[in-house]
């Protein structure tokens, strides 16, 4: 169970990889679907680590967690601070620290939500103009 959660992290921060060169490209929808391909393997990976947790044994949610990416403006620092995040919770993992291997996967998992409504609520602008 191990690797398959390395292997999605590992995934979601090649994914996320792209998607900076798309943001840097200008080419929003193309980062918005590898976005959504990074959060499936974040949510992938955080429920393999919560079997290995234990759901008793989760850290408690932290609505403003101190780990929670900020986003300052633009789309490629925040990408990259998430996928910081991700790496985080790679070397946390590998040092088998699971609940803080979660707690930074779940802040990832966050920013990235926080992007996903940020890129829809553009769109349904865009649309309305």
């Amino acid at each position: 169970m191990e690797k398959e959660t390395i292997t999605a992290l590992e995934l979601a921060y090649d994914w996320l990889e792209k998607a900076i060169k798309s943001a840097i490209e200008k080419e929003k929808n193309r980062m918005g679907d590898l976005v959504w391909k990074a959060s499936s393997e974040l949510e992938y990976s955080l429920f393999l680590l919560s079997m290995k947790i234990g759901e008793e044994n989760l850290p408690k949610a932290n609505p403003s967690s101190r780990l929670d990416p900020k986003f300052k403006g633009e789309i490629g620092p925040f990408l990259v601070s998430i996928q910081d995040l991700i790496a985080k919770a790679q070397e946390l993992l590998r040092k088998k620290f699971y609940s803080e291997a979660y707690e930074a996967a779940r802040a990832a998992r966050n920013g990235l939500l926080k992007l996903h409504t940020m890129l829809e609520r553009q769109r349904k602008e865009k649309k309305k103009l």
